[in-house]
């Protein structure tokens, strides 16, 4: 979905009087995926746009979008769509396969013991631009955790194992936010990511990020850093909105 139109459909969904009454809770901008689930019968679509500085020669755009729909308190379907500009030398663009997502709650916090989700990502082996391919099935597996230390201070955990879609390579990703609520409708995060995988030298980044709501259902959000703790050299910076609808009042307490 090109950028135009996925801003285009969110300012349309912000007109609508939209019926959620707890403040949204988004995936975007971090690396890490959060524990919490859209609420059932309720849709939620995230966009953002991420500009990236790779190396000296090689520049990035990416502009991604996520749909997500509750199923059931502890389940959410979703679907990824990313439209990737790499410039260097020569420009490559082109949308990438489609990816289908599920989350599932395992457990709620209990004392010490955070609580648990588990994302899968599938992507599909359809190409829809030569310049990404899809040629086999590609997946990643992620345990999310979370852990409140008080009303304002949340800590983030993230496990990964992926499958590339390209090469079969198999990596890994980890990650550590912490999440600081200054308001109810405002928070920020420091978070550190590392990826690893074999015969790869490990890659470890660092972001920063605000998620502001201006409404309980509109949420913009925004994140600065680097995959390589290098900024002169590899950087990256990220904004985008969030919106939810839903078909029937919520009043449960956002966890």
């Amino acid at each position: 979905m090109r950028l135009s139109f996925s801003f285009f459909l969110l300012s349309l969904l912000f007109n609508y009087r939209l019926v959620a009454q707890n403040v949204i809770n988004t995936d975007l901008p971090d690396q890490s995926d959060g524990t919490h689930l859209v609420e059932k019968k309720h849709f939620q679509i995230e966009n953002g746009v991420q500009f990236s500085r790779i190396d000296e020669l090689t520049k990035g755009f990416d502009n991604i979008t996520f749909i997500r729909y509750g199923v059931t308190k502890k389940f959410e379907i979703r679907l990824l769509n990313q439209y990737t500009i790499i410039t260097d030398s020569n420009s490559v663009a082109g949308t990438q396969p489609i990816t289908i997502s599920a989350k599932n709650l395992l457990c709620k916090q209990k004392g010490l013991l955070p609580k648990l989700t588990l994302i899968s990502y599938l992507k599909l082996p359809v190409t829809f631009s030569s310049n990404f391919p899809g040629d086999h099935f590609g997946y990643t597996f992620t345990l999310a955790a979370r852990h409140d230390l008080n009303d304002k201070i949340k800590i983030y955990s993230n496990f990964s194992i992926t499958e590339d879609q390209e090469s079969t390579d198999i990596s890994y990703l980890s990650t550590l936010e912490a999440n600081y609520n200054i308001t109810p409708t405002f928070s920020t995060f420091i978070e550190y990511f590392g990826k690893y995988a074999h015969h790869v030298n490990a890659a470890n980044g660092m972001d920063i990020g605000v998620v502001y709501a201006l409404k309980n259902n509109l949420a913009i959000n925004a994140s600065f850093g680097s995959s390589t703790l290098n900024l002169s050299v590899n950087n990256f910076f990220s904004f985008g909105m969030a919106v939810r609808f839903g078909t029937k009042p919520n009043h449960e307490k956002s966890s």
